[in-house]
Protein backbone atom coordinates (compact mmCIF):
# COMPACT_ATOMS: atom_id res chain seq x y z
CA UNK A 1 0.00 0.00 0.00
CA UNK A 2 1.31 3.20 -1.28
CA UNK A 3 2.31 6.42 1.18
CA UNK A 4 0.06 9.64 0.01
CA UNK A 5 1.56 12.84 0.47
CA UNK A 6 -0.05 16.03 2.08
CA UNK A 7 -3.12 16.82 0.71
CA UNK A 8 -3.41 20.70 -0.09
CA UNK A 9 -7.04 21.92 0.46
CA UNK A 10 -8.15 24.62 -1.71
CA UNK A 11 -8.14 28.00 0.14
CA UNK A 12 -12.13 28.65 1.90
CA UNK A 13 -14.01 31.14 0.09
CA UNK A 14 -14.56 34.68 2.50
CA UNK A 15 -18.23 35.91 2.53
CA UNK A 16 -19.48 38.49 0.14
CA UNK A 17 -20.43 40.92 3.19
CA UNK A 18 -16.96 40.52 4.92
CA UNK A 19 -15.21 41.96 1.54
CA UNK A 20 -17.79 44.98 1.36
CA UNK A 21 -17.25 45.79 5.04
CA UNK A 22 -13.54 45.57 4.53
CA UNK A 23 -13.20 47.58 1.51
CA UNK A 24 -15.74 50.06 3.32
CA UNK A 25 -13.21 50.16 6.23
CA UNK A 26 -10.67 50.76 3.87
CA UNK A 27 -11.92 53.75 2.21
CA UNK A 28 -12.28 55.38 5.66
CA UNK A 29 -8.72 54.97 6.56
CA UNK A 30 -7.54 56.31 3.06
CA UNK A 31 -9.75 59.12 3.57
CA UNK A 32 -8.88 60.27 7.09
CA UNK A 33 -5.30 60.07 6.44
CA UNK A 34 -5.87 62.21 3.51
CA UNK A 35 -7.72 65.13 5.74
CA UNK A 36 -4.94 64.55 8.13
CA UNK A 37 -2.93 65.29 6.42
CA UNK A 38 -4.58 68.32 4.49
CA UNK A 39 -4.40 70.16 7.89
CA UNK A 40 -0.86 69.55 8.89
CA UNK A 41 -0.03 70.98 5.49
CA UNK A 42 -2.67 73.85 5.18
CA UNK A 43 -0.79 75.46 8.56
CA UNK A 44 2.97 75.68 6.33
CA UNK A 45 1.48 79.24 5.00
CA UNK A 46 4.02 82.27 5.53
CA UNK A 47 2.91 84.84 7.95
CA UNK A 48 2.51 88.15 6.42
CA UNK A 49 4.82 90.88 7.95
CA UNK A 50 3.51 93.83 9.33
CA UNK A 51 5.24 96.77 9.41
CA UNK A 52 5.38 99.19 12.38
CA UNK A 53 3.68 101.69 10.00
CA UNK A 54 1.16 99.93 8.92
CA UNK A 55 0.66 98.22 12.54
CA UNK A 56 -0.20 101.57 13.59
CA UNK A 57 -2.51 102.42 11.09
CA UNK A 58 -3.78 99.46 11.36
CA UNK A 59 -4.99 100.00 15.19
CA UNK A 60 -5.97 104.13 14.40
CA UNK A 61 -7.96 102.51 11.64
CA UNK A 62 -6.36 104.82 9.25
CA UNK A 63 -3.24 104.65 6.71
CA UNK A 64 -1.69 107.26 4.53
CA UNK A 65 -3.68 109.91 3.39
CA UNK A 66 -1.52 110.08 0.03
CA UNK A 67 -1.79 106.15 -0.35
CA UNK A 68 -5.50 106.21 -0.06
CA UNK A 69 -5.81 109.08 -2.53
CA UNK A 70 -7.78 111.36 -0.38
CA UNK A 71 -5.60 114.37 0.21
CA UNK A 72 -4.05 115.27 3.20
CA UNK A 73 -6.24 118.19 4.72
CA UNK A 74 -3.95 121.25 5.66
CA UNK A 75 -3.58 122.32 9.54
CA UNK A 76 -5.85 125.17 10.97
CA UNK A 77 -4.07 128.63 11.23
CA UNK A 78 -3.16 130.16 14.50
CA UNK A 79 -1.91 133.36 13.69
CA UNK A 80 -0.34 136.56 16.84
CA UNK A 81 -2.29 139.47 15.94
CA UNK A 82 -2.23 142.66 18.24
CA UNK A 83 -5.16 143.33 19.92
CA UNK A 84 -5.88 146.70 22.15
CA UNK A 85 -8.18 146.12 25.30
CA UNK A 86 -10.59 148.51 24.87
CA UNK A 87 -11.40 145.90 21.35
CA UNK A 88 -12.45 143.05 23.86
CA UNK A 89 -13.64 144.76 27.18
CA UNK A 90 -16.65 146.32 27.59
CA UNK A 91 -17.34 149.62 28.16
CA UNK A 92 -17.52 151.64 31.47
CA UNK A 93 -21.32 152.16 30.86
CA UNK A 94 -21.79 148.59 30.74
CA UNK A 95 -19.88 147.67 33.98
CA UNK A 96 -22.27 147.87 37.11
CA UNK A 97 -19.62 148.39 40.37
CA UNK A 98 -20.34 148.35 44.06
CA UNK A 99 -18.02 150.49 45.58
CA UNK A 100 -16.70 149.39 49.43
CA UNK A 101 -14.29 151.20 52.06
CA UNK A 102 -11.94 148.83 53.50
CA UNK A 103 -10.22 151.49 55.68
CA UNK A 104 -11.33 154.10 58.10
CA UNK A 105 -11.11 156.86 56.10
CA UNK A 106 -14.51 158.29 56.24
CA UNK A 107 -16.00 159.70 53.35
CA UNK A 108 -13.69 156.86 50.76
CA UNK A 109 -16.10 155.12 48.81
CA UNK A 110 -18.50 158.13 48.51
CA UNK A 111 -15.79 160.32 46.79
CA UNK A 112 -14.44 157.36 44.96
CA UNK A 113 -18.06 155.91 43.56
CA UNK A 114 -18.69 159.44 42.62
CA UNK A 115 -15.43 159.30 40.31
CA UNK A 116 -15.90 156.20 38.60
CA UNK A 117 -19.62 157.67 37.66
CA UNK A 118 -17.67 160.38 35.84
CA UNK A 119 -15.83 158.10 34.61
CA UNK A 120 -18.85 155.98 32.75
CA UNK A 121 -19.60 153.23 35.12
CA UNK A 122 -22.90 153.02 36.98
CA UNK A 123 -22.72 152.26 41.17
CA UNK A 124 -24.71 150.21 42.71
CA UNK A 125 -23.79 149.88 46.21
CA UNK A 126 -21.81 152.54 48.37
CA UNK A 127 -20.89 151.32 51.88
CA UNK A 128 -18.26 149.82 54.35
CA UNK A 129 -16.46 146.71 53.05
CA UNK A 130 -19.53 143.89 54.28
CA UNK A 131 -16.58 141.45 54.55
CA UNK A 132 -15.56 143.68 58.00
CA UNK A 133 -11.67 143.20 56.41
CA UNK A 134 -9.11 146.29 56.45
CA UNK A 135 -7.04 146.22 53.50
CA UNK A 136 -3.44 147.72 53.87
CA UNK A 137 -2.67 147.67 49.55
CA UNK A 138 -4.72 149.57 47.39
CA UNK A 139 -7.71 147.48 47.43
CA UNK A 140 -9.33 144.37 45.97
CA UNK A 141 -11.32 143.58 42.75
CA UNK A 142 -14.25 141.21 44.05
CA UNK A 143 -15.99 139.12 40.87
CA UNK A 144 -17.70 136.15 39.76
CA UNK A 145 -17.48 133.83 36.61
CA UNK A 146 -19.59 135.86 34.58
CA UNK A 147 -17.58 139.52 35.48
CA UNK A 148 -14.33 138.49 34.45
CA UNK A 149 -14.07 141.06 31.95
CA UNK A 150 -15.99 143.55 33.88
CA UNK A 151 -12.80 142.98 36.56
CA UNK A 152 -10.15 143.56 33.59
CA UNK A 153 -11.30 146.71 32.90
CA UNK A 154 -12.00 148.41 36.65
CA UNK A 155 -8.00 146.99 37.11
CA UNK A 156 -6.62 149.42 34.33
CA UNK A 157 -8.62 152.50 36.67
CA UNK A 158 -7.06 150.56 39.66
CA UNK A 159 -3.77 149.12 38.35
CA UNK A 160 -2.44 147.99 41.79
CA UNK A 161 -5.63 146.07 43.07
CA UNK A 162 -5.71 142.43 43.39
CA UNK A 163 -7.99 140.63 42.09
CA UNK A 164 -10.49 138.37 43.50
CA UNK A 165 -12.71 135.77 42.03
CA UNK A 166 -15.48 134.45 44.66
CA UNK A 167 -18.88 132.70 43.83
CA UNK A 168 -21.10 134.93 42.89
CA UNK A 169 -22.92 134.24 39.74
CA UNK A 170 -23.62 138.13 38.21
CA UNK A 171 -21.44 140.04 36.49
CA UNK A 172 -21.44 142.63 38.98
CA UNK A 173 -17.87 143.88 40.74
CA UNK A 174 -16.96 145.40 43.91
CA UNK A 175 -13.95 147.55 44.26
CA UNK A 176 -12.70 147.36 47.98
CA UNK A 177 -10.71 149.87 48.72
CA UNK A 178 -8.07 149.42 51.32
CA UNK A 179 -5.12 152.05 53.00
CA UNK A 180 -2.61 152.19 50.05
CA UNK A 181 -5.24 153.49 48.05
CA UNK A 182 -4.60 157.37 46.78
CA UNK A 183 -6.65 157.88 43.54
CA UNK A 184 -7.92 156.66 40.42
CA UNK A 185 -5.91 156.35 37.50
CA UNK A 186 -5.59 159.33 35.59
CA UNK A 187 -7.91 159.38 32.74
CA UNK A 188 -5.61 159.63 30.15
CA UNK A 189 -3.18 157.02 30.87
CA UNK A 190 -6.03 154.66 31.50
CA UNK A 191 -7.19 155.51 27.60
CA UNK A 192 -3.64 155.09 26.61
CA UNK A 193 -3.27 152.09 28.59
CA UNK A 194 -6.68 150.38 26.94
CA UNK A 195 -5.36 151.73 23.47
CA UNK A 196 -2.18 150.01 23.67
CA UNK A 197 -2.17 146.68 21.71
CA UNK A 198 -0.67 143.94 22.94
CA UNK A 199 0.04 140.00 21.45
CA UNK A 200 -2.90 137.91 21.29
CA UNK A 201 -3.40 133.92 19.56
CA UNK A 202 -6.13 133.88 17.75
CA UNK A 203 -7.47 130.89 15.15
CA UNK A 204 -9.34 127.41 15.25
CA UNK A 205 -5.41 126.04 15.28
CA UNK A 206 -4.87 127.44 18.56
CA UNK A 207 -4.61 125.08 22.08
CA UNK A 208 -8.03 125.58 23.37
CA UNK A 209 -10.23 126.89 20.71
Amino acid sequence: MSTLGPVRRPPAKRPVWLIVILSVVGVLVLFSAGFAAALLTGGDESPTIVSGEDAADAVAGTGSDEGNGVPQAEPEPCETTLVAPAEVLPRPDDVVVNVYNSTNRAGLAGSTAQELSLRGFRINKVENDPLGVSLRGVGEIRYGVNGVDNARLLQFFFPDAVLVEDDRGGPRVDISLGRGFEAIEDQGLVAASLASPSPSLSGPGCPGQ
